[in-house]
C-alpha cells in the first residue's frame, strides 16, 4: 500500500467528509460511530480529523478574544468581547468527537488494542481541556447519544477526569502490544512514542492551567509530566493539509480574505509585538506569518473593536493559512513556554515579582528558537533576534511577561493561548474600542453555551450560565 491520501469536503448544511485509504472512502455524513462494524482503523482517522475541526473552531474565536486575530467586518465583532457561542465547536464535540473516542476505547479494550485506546485517551483529553477552556463547566461523565439532557461536570472534575484520561492513556501506550495503527493515524503514522510525549505534555499543559489556583503545585506537576514531554519540533500535535486536503484557515477565512470577502485579519496586539513596536525589535517571523495588503510596506493589525487600521490580510501567503498549512494543536515551542513558566513560577515569581532561575531562562530562549526553525527562519536571523538586548535579557532580568509574550507568538492560531491571556488578566493588552456594553468594562472571560443547548437542555445549561466577564474557576486564586 502506497501513500494514503484523505480527502474532505465541507458543505455548508454540515459535514460531510469524505476520508480516502488507497480506494476506500468513508462518508462521515453517515456517523460511522453508528455502524456496529466499524473498525477503530476507520475511527481513528475521522475522529483525529474533527479533533482538528475543534480546535480551528476554538481558535478562530479564541483568537480573537486573546488579540492574535481581529474582525474587519465594524465594530461590533467577537474582538470587541461580543459573545461568541461557537456552536458548530460544541456540536462537533458531543455529536462526533466523544462518541467516536469512546467508541474507540470500548472497541478497543474489547479487541486487546491499547493503542488504539492510548491514543484515543489522549485526544478525550485534549479535546475536554478546549470545552472546559471555552465554557467553563460542561457535561462530559454523562454525555453520549443517548443522554440528550446530560448533567454538567464542574470544571474542577474536568480537569481531574483530564488527567485522569492521560495517565490511562499513557498506561495504555506503554503496553505496546496488539494491532498498532499505520496510515490510519494521520497525526504520528503510528508512533507511540510520540504519543506518549504528547500526553505527557498535554499533563503539563492542563496542570498549568490551574496556576492561578495553586503556583507551586500546578508547576511542580507539569515540570513532573515534562521529564517524558516533547523533546523537538518533530513531535509537534498537528494535523497535514495539502492541496486536495484543504486547511480550514485556507479555505474558509484565506481565500475568502485573497477575493475581498473579509472576514478577520491579524489583530494589532499580535502584529505590534512582531513588527518593533511593543519589543524594539522585529521578529523575523514577521513576514512569514503575517502578509501584507497589495501595495502597503508597514505592517499594521486591525485595531481591536475598530475593524479598521489594517494594512495586513490574513491570506494564502502566509505560513499558517498556505494551502499546505498544518493545523497545530500542540508544539515544541509551548511546551518550552510551559517550562519556563513553571520553572519561574516555582522559584516565587509572579506576574509583578522575578522567580527566573538559569533553567527558566534557557526555556524563555528555547520558545522562540524553536518555533523560528519550525517556520523556516534563518540560523543568521535567529541568532539576531535571541541576541538583541531586548530579548537576551539574562537569567536575572526576566519577567513572566518575557515569557508570556514569545509563548502569544508561538501559539498563534492555537485557541489555548487565551486561557493564559485570562490567566494573567489579558497581560498589558489594550481593551477593545466600542467594548461590548454587557461587559461594563470587564474583560471577557468565556463562551456562549449554544442556543441549541439552552434550548435542548435547558435546565443544566441554565443552572451553569454565567455572565461573559465572570472569571472562571481555573482562574480564581
Amino acid at each position: 500500500m502506497k501513500k494514503v491520501q484523505y480527502i474532505y469536503t465541507l458543505l455548508v448544511a454540515g459535514f460531510v467528509t469524505l476520508l480516502s485509504g488507497c480506494q476506500d472512502f468513508l462518508d462521515v455524513n453517515v456517523d460511522p460511530t453508528l455502524k456496529s462494524d466499524a473498525t477503530v482503523q476507520e475511527l481513528l482517522p475521522t475522529a483525529q480529523f474533527y479533533t482538528s475541526e475543534a480546535s480551528y473552531q476554538q481558535a478562530y474565536f479564541a483568537g480573537q478574544y486573546a488579540q492574535q486575530l481581529g474582525s474587519n467586518l465594524g465594530t461590533n465583532g467577537t474582538d470587541a468581547y461580543y459573545e461568541a457561542e461557537n456552536a458548530t465547536g460544541w456540536s462537533n464535540l458531543y455529536l462526533y468527537v466523544i462518541p467516536q473516542l469512546n467508541l474507540i476505547i470500548q472497541k478497543g479494550t474489547t479487541e486487546n488494542n491499547p493503542a488504539y485506546v492510548g491514543i484515543a485517551k489522549t485526544l478525550l483529553a485534549y479535546n475536554l481541556g478546549i470545552a472546559t477552556a471555552n465554557w467553563e463547566n460542561v457535561p462530559y461523565s454523562q454525555a453520549d447519544q443517548k443522554n440528550f439532557s446530560p448533567a454538567y461536570d464542574s470544571q474542577q472534575t474536568v480537569y481531574t477526569t483530564i488527567q485522569k484520561l492521560l495517565d490511562e492513556g499513557i498506561t495504555e501506550l506503554a503496553k505496546n502490544s496488539g494491532t498498532k495503527p499505520g496510515a490510519d493515524d494521520m497525526i504520528y503514522g503510528g508512533d507511540l512514542a510520540k504519543w506518549s510525549r504528547l500526553a505527557y505534555s498535554l499533563k503539563a499543559r492542563y496542570a498549568m492551567h490551574q496556576s492561578a489556583l495553586n503556583p507551586q503545585t500546578a508547576s511542580q506537576t507539569a515540570l513532573t509530566a515534562l521529564q517524558n514531554a516533547m523533546t523537538s519540533n518533530a513531535d509537534d500535535f498537528q494535523l497535514q493539509y495539502n492541496s486536495k486536503n484543504l486547511s480550514p484557515w485556507y479555505s474558509r477565512v484565506a481565500l475568502a480574505n485573497s477575493t475581498g470577502n473579509l472576514s478577520i485579519t491579524y489583530g494589532s496586539t499580535f502584529v505590534d509585538l512582531m513588527n518593533g513596536k511593543i519589543q524594539g525589535i522585529v521578529d523575523p517571523r514577521l513576514p512569514i506569518v503575517v502578509s501584507l495588503k497589495t501595495g502597503q510596506t508597514t505592517y499594521a493589525g486591525v485595531i481591536p473593536g475598530s475593524g479598521a487600521g489594517s494594512t495586513v490580510d490574513l491570506t494564502t501567503r502566509a505560513w499558517h493559512s498556505n494551502i499546505n498549512s498544518p493545523i497545530v494543536m500542540m508544539n515544541y515551542a509551548e511546551v518550552k513556554a510551559i517550562e519556563a513558566e513553571a520553572r519561574f513560577l516555582a522559584n516565587g515569581g509572579s506576574i509583578t515579582s522575578t522567580g527566573t532561575t538559569t533553567e527558566a531562562y534557557n526555556a524563555y530562549l528555547e520558545i522562540a528558537r524553536a518555533n523560528m526553525q519550525k517556520l523556516g527562519v534563518s540560523a543568521e536571523n535567529i541568532n539576531t533576534y535571541l541576541s538583541a538586548p531586548v530579548v537576551n535579557t539574562g537569567a536575572a532580568n526576566l519577567s513572566l511577561l518575557h515569557i508570556m509574550r514569545e509563548k502569544y507568538k508561538a501559539m498563534f492560531l492555537i485557541g489555548d493561548i487565551w486561557t493564559d491571556v485570562r490567566k494573567y488578566n489579558y497581560l498589558d493588552f489594550p481593551m477593545p474600542l466600542n467594548t461590548n456594553p454587557d461587559l461594563n468594562g470587564q474583560r471577557i472571560q468565556r463562551m456562549k453555551y449554544p442556543s441549541s443547548e439552552l434550548t435542548r437542555n435547558a435546565q443544566n445549561a441554565e443552572s451553569n450560565l454565567k455572565q461573559p466577564g465572570i472569571k472562571m474557576w481555573v482562574f480564581t486564586k
